[in-house]
């Protein structure tokens, strides 16, 4: 055995040896017969089937070409280097690796595999044990240090070439690929065989292939420069915009102690939340979700499009906050990831700061997910709290933290001061993973599939289910609200569909990018069923409430035909049954929302001539201090035992900067178990209490005692 592979191992290098000496244009052959390969295995990865790859190319010739020169390009840069067999195989490899990672990943979500997923690897991380068994995270260790022992070995044993490389010849090569690369997408942009602005990534990877799509969410990040942009142009379009601030609703505020009593407004995004009887072919015994259709009778209503479909909650969220478009930036491109952890951003929480509001984000579970502990401060909020804040939660059997624990933390921020607040929520427990194999959860709800097919009935049977307990959450806030006799508003939204497989026609009502939204209030809001963008929402609360807008709210307002027969989607640029004018007119919306917000995020910011900037907020974590009172060592246990305020179970003791495996009693209570420390503390230890989330990130500190002996 050892001397057959001894054999195979001295063939192999006679023949990377020997494709060294083929002549350029046998090389560039074989390069360009190892791309074709590639770019269809890589849509046989990314369409998970051997035929509708085929179907792809037949239809769409020009297009698979154009991807495989892409794939050639990067090949090509081999010739650079005297390692070329190595370089080559390392570029192959890579690229099937981020077609693998995009099977797998397209087996838990609907959003496929882009660059953004880089930035989230630190949130992949933490749903390891969610999304995989144990075989599954056993299996993906294994491969990845096989991969790292595979690509050391290649680079130590693949043979170099002999004398000097041609530098000369190989830059040629590269650089004739890069400008067939370069004018090959000018061409096709222009003819409209591809586009760059991807307004649902499933979509685009299915019709302009996996290597272009990937590839451009690696280049294009960030909001790009307008070609026109200037202080003037900006100045014109932020003049004309600012004139809408007069349209608001003329609202009289009760007055208390000659104080204005401005109603508390109060915003969740449910996780993937929706009416399951939208779908064909999902039948429950009841009613799945009964507040929520029964707030849609008795208040303004309607269909909300999202920037997402199965995943990418983010960017719903930021579209609510901000009257952003997300589909402006990058594909695939999450803000919060991006731009937002630096830049200060207009958004509800900033303008209602202004308005004299307490503003409160929620959200249970972890702070740094999608960066939120960073970006929540540039959008304005005076405090965030995460499930390391919340001393009450429950968890699904796979692992997301019920949403029960909301209206808790919902009401503390309302009654935390005697000022009106901006409490802005999210919600999880809807998130997938949804188990195949087993309900793992309450039936509350009967679910049946018209395809009998048992997993599927398991996977629906699960959300539907953690649907209905959602909303029985919103059923018990909204009677706690009516009860506290404060004027509020309630906005209920979904943040998109959840990532269960649906067929393109299965939504009876409604599309993929559509969920449901509610706007609940104890006053008369003035306002009216309608469907509308997520971007849409704010300004459409604001100006109801009678509240100053943003300029993005201003622009909607005054560039956006809002015709309620038109169909159009303003970022697609895609119109039906709207007249030449109407046409016109959301064009130039289009236009004039990418200058303000390039302007805003990106550029000189010379909107701000006319508007106050705005800040980074010094935000706090948690409503309430975590606070350590007292220190005492327990002799007969040998406990160190640390009392305070507001402990959770992601309270860890830390002792001359040193984190100590910490036991949770209670709120005011916890300790450091004989097992973890050696020897009792000593007059002069410095105490702290730090929130520390399950990655052992330290996300805030109490304040700090030294101990003084007993």
């Amino acid at each position: 055995m050892k001397g057959k592979l001894l054999k195979l191992k001295s063939k192999l290098g006679s023949v990377i040896r020997k494709s060294y000496e083929l002549p350029l244009w046998k090389w560039l052959i074989a390069c360009f017969v190892i791309s074709v390969v590639e770019g269809v295995l890589l849509e046989i990865l990314g369409r998970r089937s051997i035929l509708s790859p085929f179907v792809f190319i037949f239809h769409n010739p020009v297009v698979f070409v154009y991807n495989i020169l892409i794939i050639f390009f990067t090949l090509s840069i081999s010739l650079l280097f005297k390692r070329r067999g190595f370089v080559m195989g390392f570029i192959s490899i890579l690229w099937i690796a981020v077609g693998a990672i995009n099977f797998v990943l397209l087996g838990y979500r609907i959003t496929p595999f882009s660059a953004i997923d880089f930035l989230m690897f630190s949130d992949v991380l933490s749903m390891f044990n969610i999304y995989f068994n144990l075989p599954q995270r056993i299996a993906i260790v294994v491969s990845v240090i096989v991969f790292i022992i595979i690509i050391v070995l290649a680079f130590l044993k693949t043979p170099i070439v002999k004398g000097k490389v041609n530098y000369i010849q190989g830059s040629i090569v590269v650089l004739i690929s890069f400008t067939l690369v370069y004018a090959a997408t000018f061409v096709a942009l222009e003819t409209s065989l591809i586009s760059d602005k991807f307004t649902n990534l499933g979509t685009a990877y299915k019709s302009y292939g996996f290597v272009y799509c990937f590839a451009n969410s690696v280049i294009d990040q960030g909001i790009s420069k307008p070609d026109d942009y200037s202080k003037n142009v900006i100045d014109s379009i932020a003049n004309e915009a600012l004139e809408t601030q007069k349209d608001v609703s003329d609202i009289k505020w009760p007055y208390k102690n000659n104080k204005k009593q401005l109603p508390d407004i109060i915003v969740i995004q449910l996780e993937s939340f929706i009416d399951i009887g939208r779908v064909r072919g999902v039948h429950t015994d009841k009613e799945s979700i009964p507040n929520f259709k029964q707030f849609q009778k008795d208040y303004p209503s309607g269909f909300l499009t999202v920037p997402a479909i199965g995943a990418g909650t983010a960017n719903t969220e930021f579209e609510i906050l901000t009257g952003m478009k997300s589909k402006i930036f990058g594909a695939g491109e999450y803000p919060y990831k991006t731009v937002l952890t630096h830049t200060p951003c207009e958004s509800m929480a900033q303008l209602l700061l202004r308005e004299g509001y307490g503003t409160h984000a929620i959200h249970n579970n972890k702070a740094k997910f999608y960066s939120r502990d960073e970006t929540y401060a540039n959008l304005g909020f005076q405090s965030f709290t995460s499930l390391e804040y919340m001393l009450h939660f429950n968890r699904t059997q796979t692992g997301w933290a019920k949403d029960d624990c909301l209206q808790e933390e919902i009401l503390k921020a309302l009654d935390c001061d005697e000022e009106s607040d901006f409490v802005f929520t999210i919600s999880v427990q809807g998130h997938g993973r949804y188990p195949k194999n087993e309900l793992k959860c309450i039936e509350h709800v009967k679910v049946s599939l018209d395809s009998e097919d048992p997993e599927l009935t398991n996977q629906f049977g699960y959300f539907v289910n953690q649907c209905y307990e959602m909303d029985q959450m919103i059923g018990k806030l909204k009677k706690s609200l009516d009860k506290r006799g404060k004027d509020y508003i309630m906005l209920l939204y979904g943040d998109h569909i959840p990532s269960l497989t649906f067929e393109d026609d299965q939504f009876m009502t409604g599309e993929q990018n559509q969920t449901e939204y509610v706007i609940i209030s104890n006053f008369d809001s003035g306002l009216e069923d309608r469907d509308m963008y997520s971007y849409e929402m704010s300004d459409y609360l604001m100006r109801a409430l009678g509240f100053k807008p943003g300029i993005m709210q201003d622009i909607h307002k005054a560039y956006f035909d809002e015709d309620p027969d038109a169909t159009s989607d303003p970022v697609t640029d895609i119109e039906t049954d709207l007249s030449d004018n109407q046409a016109l007119d959301n064009t130039i919306y289009d236009k004039n929302v990418h200058e303000i917000q390039y302007d805003m995020l990106y550029g000189e910011k010379y909107v701000y001539d006319l508007i106050e900037p705005y800040q980074r907020i010094d935000m706090r974590l948690g409503l309430y201090d975590i606070k350590i009172n007292s220190i005492s060592y327990n002799a007969s246990t040998g406990s160190i035992i640390a009392r305070g305020d507001n402990f959770t179970n992601f309270s860890k003791i830390i002792i001359n900067n040193e984190r100590y495996p910490t036991t949770y009693i209670d709120e005011h209570t916890i300790m450091i178990i004989p097992d973890e420390v050696s020897e009792p503390p000593q007059i002069g230890d410095v105490f702290t209490v730090a929130q520390i989330d399950k990655d052992k990130h330290e996300l805030s500190r109490s304040n700090v005692i030294t101990y003084l002996g007993e």
